[in-house]
């Protein structure tokens, strides 16, 4: 008989610790169960169809389908503006190799491809990065790119994986670099653009105006944007089209620019800039010309020198690029004729004569003497002419371009006290914006008075005697541009109607078709009498019939009869700057034109034979002009 030794009793609480434990482990299973059951209903009942979407999206691949920009015309329906085919490669960035697991690989594929498109690495890794923030979208890296490169790149597909090429529309000019600044060009949208209200809804790397026209009838003429729908095997492979959504183009622009009173425009500054240097000035080297209607505000033409040709943005540009061209000599991206600010010089003095007779400062009768020289508070001023002009009414002010009168004239608007001529010459638009449909017009432009010196300069910013005085000859702290002397010269022309300048003339659709006509839009009216504004016009007309017109010269032997004024402005340290301001037929204005060259010299001699020529070929008069301006003001 084998005892067995007696067993120790445990303590009652262990027994019961150990159902506790096994209850909680019971428990933490079943609830693991539970949730892997939930899990798998979710996913496969309330999920069911969503994780089908994503299988399915993952079988498919949009390719969003840009659209074609309306094309421009002119105002006689001749292309300035169109498209062409062109090759643009690009970058989908879900093919490429995983910058996190293939580094090597990927910065391989991006210095290959830049020595074969002639980029830099920094520009491909900037445009990767963008592709990156799309990445089932082709970010388009290089546009035109030459037909041999795209052979090589197909024929080494396996060594680009993700760069794919594209036929794709493009700007073409087949005018060249003619109204560069004013049509603007068409490049990728900015990041900051992105954010604008008008392009948000627009996908990453898609291309908008970036000034002129572009810019400003964008909406217009970008169109709406297709897509296509592949379906792509696991190797992202396309197998078909599923979904083919087409393009719509965009509508047409026609302007209201005449492009041979364009290239007329442009080819006299450029002679205009030659003249100049023969007659001793070889810094002049930019100008403007803007003709307009004085009876509706239609822009004919608007030119600014020198300039490039806009398809240099055709393809993109490169950072380098783009700073050698910001960088180049006398800004040729600036449109000096909404953007240029200059003193008007003696151009401005029928204007300062309309306001002076509209405030009663003057009478078309009064008479001032003019010896050569005028003094005032202990300062001279001189008049252009040496010896003076004699006894001067206001008709022959203007003809002759007698400063001493006008200097009498400022002197008694100061007198007067109060802005009086700085009232009336806002009448005519300056010192404000014209309002035209062109982005970015300067807003810097001024007529100054009291109250605007005593905020802008720190010292000595009291309104002095002086300060009228150089006004009513256009000098002094006055600048304008070309734009607003053409809108006022048309207000004053056209009998008192200051009108809205504007480009755009119509939109038609892909078949021609008139889908909207820009009207003319009045902005103020001068309130000036006939009688007064009547005085004026018969000086600027003897300017330049009348042998002692400061522009006969300018203007001897022209078929129709003009109505001018010159001006010589000094602007220093610089050379003086040559302004002419005129329309015609003087008595029934169908054109009004304004040039300035800058550190041209005179008025008489290098702007007024620029006017001459704009004027021949409105008037297809062919040249007209048989001797040499002589220099006056």
């Amino acid at each position: 008989m084998i005892l067995e030794p007696a067993k120790k009793p445990g303590a009652v609480e262990d027994d019961s610790f150990t159902g506790v434990r096994i209850g909680v482990l019971l428990m933490i299973a079943l609830l693991l169960l539970a949730t892997l059951v939930f899990r798998l209903w979710y996913m496969q009942i309330l999920s069911g169809d969503s994780y089908a979407g994503q299988a399915q999206d993952n079988r498919k691949r949009e390719v969003v389908v840009e659209a074609p920009r309306g094309a421009i015309y002119d105002k006689n329906n001749k292309v300035i503006v169109e498209n062409r085919a062109g090759l643009t490669v690009g970058m989908l960035a879900m093919d490429m190799p995983d910058p996190k697991k293939k580094t090597a690989e990927l910065n391989t594929e991006i210095s290959k491809l830049a020595v074969l498109l002639g980029m830099t690495t920094k520009d491909l890794n900037d445009a990767y990065n963008k592709a990156k923030t799309s990445p089932y979208t082709t970010y388009a890296i290089k546009e035109d790119v030459k037909k041999t490169d795209v052979e090589i790149l197909k024929e080494h597909s396996s060594e680009y994986p993700g760069i794919e090429v594209e036929t794709t529309f493009l700007r073409n000019y087949p005018n060249g670099s003619l109204g560069a600044q004013l049509l603007g060009y068409v490049g990728e949208m900015s990041s900051s653009d992105s954010g604008l209200p008008q392009f948000k809804a627009l996908a990453n790397g898609s291309h908008i105006g970036l000034g002129g026209v572009e810019r400003q009838y964008d909406s217009l003429l970008r169109g709406t944007d297709g897509k296509k729908t592949y379906s792509v095997d696991s190797s992202g492979r396309p197998k078909g089209v599923e979904e083919d959504v087409p393009a719509k183009a965009g509508n047409n622009l026609v302007l209201t620019i005449d492009s041979d009173l364009q290239k007329a425009a442009e080819k006299a500054i450029v002679e205009a800039i030659d003249s100049a240097h023969k007659q001793g000035f070889p810094k002049a080297a930019a100008g403007a010309v803007v003709a307009m209607d004085p009876n509706n505000g239609q822009v004919l033409a608007m030119a600014s020198y020198p300039s490039t040709d806009p398809s240099v943005w055709v393809g993109g540009m490169s950072t380098s690029e783009y700073n050698q061209l910001k960088n180049a000599p006398n800004n040729p991206q600036v449109n000096r004729a909404l953007n240029g600010l200059y003193p008007a010089g003696s151009t401005f003095k029928p204007f300062v004569a309309a306001a002076a007779l509209n405030a009663g400062l003057i009478t078309k009768d009064n008479v001032f003497h003019d010896s050569g020289t005028f003094t005032r508070s202990g300062t001279t001023w001189k008049d252009w002419k040496a010896g003076g002009h004699g006894d001067v009414s206001l008709v022959t002010a203007i003809e002759e371009s007698c400063d001493v009168y006008f200097y009498n004239v400022g002197s008694l608007a100061y007198d007067r006290q109060g802005p009086v001529l700085e009232t009336g010459l806002r009448l005519f638009g300056f010192g404000s914006s014209t309002g035209v449909d062109l982005p970015g017009e300067t807003t810097h432009s001024r007529v100054p008075d009291s109250t605007w010196k005593a905020s802008y300069y720190k010292k000595d910013n009291t309104w002095k005697p002086g300060d009228d005085i150089n006004l009513s000859i256009g000098q002094g702290d006055l600048l304008v541009t070309p734009l607003q002397l053409a809108v006022g010269l048309s207000a004053l022309a056209n009998g008192g109607t200051v009108y809205v300048p504007h480009v755009a003339y119509e939109i038609t659709d892909s078949s021609g078709k008139v889908i909207h006509r820009y009207e003319a839009e009045k902005r103020s009216e001068l309130g000036i009498s006939q009688a007064n504004l009547n005085t004026i016009k018969e000086g600027m007309k003897l300017a330049t019939a009348n042998p002692n017109g400061t522009a006969y010269s300018a203007f001897k032997g022209f078929p129709y009869a003009v109505a001018g004024k010159t001006g010589t402005a000094q602007k220093k340290p610089e050379d003086d700057y040559a302004l002419f301001i005129g329309y015609a037929p003087a008595d029934n204005p169908q054109i009004v034109v304004v040039a300035i060259i800058e550190q041209g010299g005179h008025g008489s001699a290098v702007a007024a034979p620029v006017v001459r020529k704009v004027m021949e070929q409105f008037f297809h008069t062919g040249s007209t002009s048989g001797s040499v301006a002589h220099v006056t003001d």
